[in-house]
């Protein structure tokens, strides 16, 4: 049994980090170039892992070698695969390209076409058992699936969490079905293109909605929020470096869950998982950097970085670059 199930969608990623992108004709040398799993989701587990809970994804994923690659680094990362399903031998998991660049602090992500990636979960292909068992469910959309997902966690009494990522009209209706609603930036500016600076005022609109508590998570101008009626602006950590923002509202999700799981007030959840997003920044991929909890409270506690885990995990990946 595991206390936080995410159901999402893993990916197969091709991280590539160079210093800036030729704009025009031209080639530039790579900083690192290597595979790791992916996943708005996925990645959130891992975070969660890290932190030190027991997780586990409900997916479904090709039965081909990209699936057998994002089983494998999810059980590298301490993630629970077991409910995990495989479609057929001549399906694959969704792989993207993942490039991100030093000097612009900018990324962009191109996957490929879904001919031949495996079919998403219908509520069908849900392991309820395995939610009931758990404490917290966690999802990044509101398909079918996740949808399912959600109604079934709240009759059961968890907790439901969102990583309302990108704009859809599927993450919209999940507002009445979830306890923690974390939107991005882009859902944000999306949801509320007319009038984006009113910010409280319209933090409190997706707060009357349904979802008992709202972040909005704005990259480097930190966070903000609603809990229990009052609004919140959470700084961001500093760090003496950003390689790579890629999966940092990814981690910031699992660590949310976490430090929601251990009993903190809201308010310190989302400084919690702001400086978890800040060390992961540190490295290149959206799961190298996650910390332990060791290297978490030094660094909360007077600024020390440690760096030996990331660095052996930055090792590993370069290692086994060709999924090998």
């Amino acid at each position: 049994m595991v206390d936080i199930v995410g159901v999402g969608s893993p990916v197969m990623d091709l991280v590539i980090n160079v210093p800036a992108i030729p704009r025009g004709d031209g080639g530039v040398r790579a900083n690192e170039i290597f595979h790791q799993g992916g996943g708005n989701c996925a990645s959130a587990m891992v975070a969660s892992a890290r932190l030190g809970q027991k997780t586990g994804m409900l997916a479904k994923v090709g039965g081909d070698a990209t699936g057998d690659f994002v089983i494998r680094d999810l059980q590298y990362n301490g993630v629970d695969t077991s409910a995990i399903l495989r479609g057929g031998p001549e399906t694959s998991s969704p792989y993207v390209l993942s490039v991100s660049e030093v000097d612009f602090g900018t990324r962009f992500f191109v996957g490929r076409g879904r001919a031949t990636t495996v079919t998403p979960m219908d509520p069908s292909d849900l392991n309820y058992e395995y939610i009931a068992n758990a404490k917290i469910l966690h999802v990044d959309s509101g398909a079918p699936a996740p949808m399912a997902a959600a109604k079934f966690a709240r009759e059961k009494g968890l907790k439901v969490s969102i990583d309302a990522g990108g704009f859809t009209q599927d993450r919209v209706d999940m507002l009445p079905h979830v306890d923690i609603y974390i939107a991005s930036e882009i859902f944000y500016n999306g949801m509320f293109k007319d009038n984006p600076d009113d910010l409280e005022t319209n933090i409190r609109k997706l707060h009357d909605m349904g979802p008992e508590v709202v972040w909005v998570t704005r990259g480097d101008k930190g966070c903000c929020g609603l809990v229990d009626g009052k609004f919140y602006e959470i700084p961001i950590f500093k760090v003496p470096q950003v390689l790579d923002t890629t999966g940092a509202g990814d981690v910031f999700h699992g660590a949310y869950v976490v430090a929601m799981l251990e009993g903190l007030p809201h308010p310190e959840c989302a400084r919690f998982s702001s400086a978890v997003s800040a060390l992961k920044c540190m490295y290149v991929g959206g799961r190298t950097g996650i910390p332990n909890r060791e290297t978490l409270r030094r660094f909360m506690e007077d600024g020390t970085i440690l760096t030996e885990e990331a660095e052996e995990r930055l090792t590993y990946y370069r290692k086994n670059f060709l999924g090998n």
